[in-house]
């Protein structure tokens, strides 16, 4: 009997970046003659996006904190899963401390795999400097219990080398950088010049209006400035209310959403059509564009943006939110020129990270998997 190797991600909450992750990491399961066996908060909603894939429930994981929300919310099915081989933990920020309870949550899970002698691996992760003692303490355990751990950027890898030394670190990619042409089946329409994918989020720390005031004036700016911004929602549980609210309120155009355009993950490309630019505070907006090869500017809420903008060897077309919209304005107008006027040397500078990225995703999960014990339970 083959060996069970399930994947846990932030499945099931229909963020359009994590389906797309578990799009990807199923495709690397079976390349490697494993079974696509993934975890997800809501498997009834997985199975409706990846139906192909065997769906386990986090509810019914029996790690410890698993087991007070569930006495808490009074959740059991009263079935018992059967329990992999091996796991992993990949990608994305996943091991965020915002808030604690998600990183106790994902501490949890590690232990009692510990307990339970079923080896973990952390694959393409990023991080984020923890805000507390509690915090580093978590992470650093789930560092250090790990049997390999990859980062999908460097800004990782040194935040991973301050909190728990080890030295078999290693750099990976985002998966999705893997998935190619299967976002765009079929021809893209024309791109419209000064039409502007806009991706943005709620944004805690601006305040209490989560940075619907700083959008409100960015997008006015956008407009004065010549262009015409298309405001796309990656996430239904906050984006797309946040869009409709910044949509109403300056008389834009229909919001996008992989639900409204009706297709399925691999035409996720299909969001960014007859667009000439992509603006995005979403991470897997900014991997999107890279794939379809659409300019793009970065407004980083979060280390893992600036890490990739790094990493590019693009952070003068990253700009770090300080709720300065005149600011971020004046960044966009010189931004926008710039892709304007070196428009072939950023395509090729995107071409070039993405084909190295896949070639890195591919063997480091490839490593990943390799890394487990070849022997059953």
């Amino acid at each position: 009997m083959s060996r069970k190797i399930a994947v846990m991600g932030g499945f099931g909450g229909d963020n359009l970046g994590d389906e797309l992750i578990g799009l990807a990491e199923a495709g690397f399961l079976r390349e490697n003659g494993l079974e696509p066996l993934l975890y997800s908060f809501s498997p009834s909603v997985s199975q409706g996006v990846q139906p192909e894939v065997s769906w386990l429930d986090y509810r019914e994981f029996p790690d410890y904190f698993q087991r007070l929300r569930n006495l808490v919310r009074r959740y059991s099915t009263g079935e018992r899963q059967l329990l992999p081989d091996a796991v992993i933990i990949g990608a994305g920020g996943l091991l965020y401390d915002t808030p604690l309870t998600h990183l106790i949550g994902w501490h949890s899970r590690t232990l009692f795999l510990r307990k339970r002698h079923i080896p973990y691996a952390l694959f393409a992760n990023s991080l984020r400097r923890p805000k507390s003692a509690l915090a580093r303490y978590l992470l650093r355990e789930v560092l250090k219990h790990a049997v390999s751990v990859s980062l999908r950027d460097r800004l990782s890898l040194d935040i991973a080398r301050e909190l728990y030394p080890r030295d078999d670190y290693r750099l990976g990619r985002d998966p999705v950088l893997s998935l190619g042409t299967l976002l765009r089946s079929a021809p893209a329409r024309p791109a419209a010049k000064g039409r502007i994918a806009v991706v943005p989020r709620p944004w805690a720390a601006s305040g209490k209006d989560g940075g619907l005031s700083f959008w409100q004036e960015l997008l006015e700016g956008l407009v004065q400035q010549g262009l015409e911004p298309v405001l796309v929602a990656f996430d239904s549980r906050m984006d797309i209310e946040f869009c409709e609210r910044l949509r109403s309120s300056l008389a834009l155009g229909v919001v996008r959403s992989r639900d409204s355009a009706g297709h399925g993950l691999a035409d996720a490309g299909v969001l960014f059509d007859d667009c000439e630019m992509i603006f995005g505070m979403r991470f897997h907006a900014l991997i999107l564009a890279l794939l379809l090869e659409k300019p793009m500017l970065a407004f980083s809420y979060d280390e893992k943006v600036t890490g990739l903008m790094a990493d590019l060897g693009m952070s003068s077309l990253c700009y770090e939110l300080d709720g300065d919209a005149p600011a971020a304005l004046a960044f966009v107008e010189q931004g926008v020129q710039y892709l304007r006027s070196k428009e072939s040397e950023v395509s090729a500078a995107m071409r070039e990270y993405v084909e190295q990225a896949r070639e890195l995703t591919v063997r480091d999960f490839f490593a990943t998997i390799e890394v487990h014990p070849q022997s059953e339970k």
